[in-house]
């Protein structure tokens, strides 16, 4: 098959996020992302660039009265983004700009927070405002590419196969039904009733109970790893937030959507035959995962999971939103409410949180030579013919050489906000205190100018054809300021790497 795309040079970005109100935005690189885009409107003006936003460009999840799915309300969301808001609106002006200039095209990819772009009259409107609702054959319009079926990016660069993924496609808490935003757009606009969207796992912990808390606690959604990292630090900060029972339920009831969502993936990439046939979903055995397999130790535990999936199955098919049979099963296979709550229950000092973060010392989450889960579950899921595979979602940048087949492996990271914990400051009680203070109630400005807490990645993977054409070079690039207002794109070291 042949690459929908030959280009000289390729840039990957992801994970911008650009959505939220002030003082809750995850992005804030403007600078630096204006930056990156006027520079590649200018650099070699006789080479094909392009620019791959890849995934997550847009998030619908970090607005005001956000819906798991809000088709009625994404227009306004987009405008208020693109258009009014000071910290995107330089964005989508300097993106015009880039998509105006010969040898350039802009290429969006689907993600997992920006899924009504997805719908036709979402898809348009952004149409319109990258391209300045110019119309003129051959200009902006015909150098801007939206892919928006989960389909990927397919690039060729030097003769070498690029694809671009988000990674949301392995993450069984993100899932995304593309089918189903294909039917609510086509009976919107055939004017019939429209089915309601069940969210998956991930947009339920977003919306019911990140949203809430980080209005308070600005910090859960930046720090690393989620698990490790957020779970305890954000009991030590706000136990009320443990103790509320409601919230403490939603948590058990996400972790059961997750398994649901390991065997019922939405589009039919899992048991779709059986579940046409009206047959119960027998799922296959997964070593490692949520469900193991009889030969290995839990094996108990996975007939359980087996059993209540297919139990999950014959309500489904009776009408019965799953996500809502999960809610009422929850306590049959999770303990993580009551753990949390009895927990709440000790009122955490930093010290105690101190203590409970031991582990992130051993942490490899900023390690870009970690193969973590994306990396792997995509090595199995893509051919080994591919070059090059470019991920996002995780937020933590990697170059990897795969090992199935030959190819190498990106994840371009972010361009929001992380926190990092590092091991010299969760082991100096005095310094860690002063920490503490800060996430327990400190709002983005507060972080921001905590030291080094908050870093911004601002990281691109660049991909980029030898000079006798044959064969292409890539690697982890980050923006960096160098003078004043003076930036550079900057190679981050041991991430060359060549096909």
């Amino acid at each position: 098959m042949n690459p929908v795309h030959s280009v000289d040079q390729l840039y990957i970005i992801s994970d911008l996020h650009l959505g939220g109100s002030v003082g809750f935005q995850i992005f804030g690189s403007t600078t630096e992302l204006v930056w990156l885009i006027d520079d590649l409107t200018r650099r070699d003006p006789g080479q094909e660039i392009a620019l791959v936003i890849n995934g997550d460009f847009i998030d619908f999840l970090a607005e005001d009265e956000a819906r798991y799915f809000d088709s009625d309300g994404a227009v306004g969301k987009l405008e208020r983004i693109a258009l009014q808001d000071p910290t995107f609106k330089p964005v989508f002006e300097a993106l015009t700009v880039f998509l105006n200039q010969d040898g350039r095209r802009l290429i969006v990819n689907l993600g997992n927070h920006d899924l009504e772009l997805a719908l036709p009259w979402v898809r348009e409107r952004l149409v319109q405002i990258l391209t300045g609702d110019t119309l003129s054959p051959g200009g902006a319009h015909a150098r801007l590419h939206l892919v928006l079926d989960g389909t990927g990016v397919h690039c060729n660069v030097g003769g070498q196969t690029v694809l671009c993924v988000h990674g949301n496609e392995v993450d069984r808490w993100n899932p995304a039904d593309f089918e189903k935003i294909r039917q609510i757009g086509r009976d919107r606009q055939f004017n019939r009733p429209v089915e309601p969207w069940i969210p998956n796992a991930g947009s339920r912990m977003v919306i019911d109970v990140m949203n809430p808390i980080k209005r308070q606690y600005p910090f859960v959604d930046l720090l690393k790893p989620e698990v490790e990292g957020v779970v305890p630090t954000l009991a030590a900060c706000g136990p009320e937030t443990m103790r509320d029972f409601g919230s403490a339920m939603k948590l058990a009831s996400v972790g059961l959507a997750r398994a649901w969502a390991g065997v019922y993936k939405p589009g039919g990439m899992l048991g779709a035959e059986h579940i046409a046939a009206g047959e119960p979903v027998q799922p296959a055995p997964m070593p490692g995962g949520l469900l193991d397999s009889p030969e290995r130790p839990g094996a108990r535990e996975a007939r359980d999971g087996r059993a209540m999936l297919a139990m999950a199955d014959a309500l489904v098919r009776q009408g019965v939103d799953p996500i809502a049979f999960v809610a009422q099963v929850q306590g049959k296979r999770l303990d993580m409410a009551g753990a949390l709550i009895k927990w709440s229950h000790d009122a955490p000092t930093s010290e105690v949180l101190r203590e409970a973060l031991e582990k992130l010392d051993a942490d490899r989450s900023f390690d870009i030579t970690d193969r973590d889960d994306t990396a792997v579950q995509l090595d199995k899921e893509i051919g080994p013919e591919i070059d090059i595979t470019v991920a996002g979602h995780t937020h933590l940048a990697r170059a990897l050489k795969r090992r199935r087949g030959a190819g190498l492996y990106f994840n371009s990271g972010t361009w929001a906000r992380l926190i990092r914990l590092d091991p010299d400051v969760r082991g100096n009680p005095q310094k860690f205190a002063r920490v503490f203070e800060t996430l327990n109630g400190g709002n983005m400005t507060k972080l921001d100018a905590f030291g080094d807490l908050v870093i911004k990645p601002c990281t691109v993977v660049a991909i980029w054809k030898n000079d006798d054409g044959n064969g292409a070079k890539a690697e982890l690039r980050r923006v960096k300021q160098v003078n004043g207002d003076a930036f550079e794109l900057e190679a981050i070291p041991n991430s060359l790497l060549e096909k």
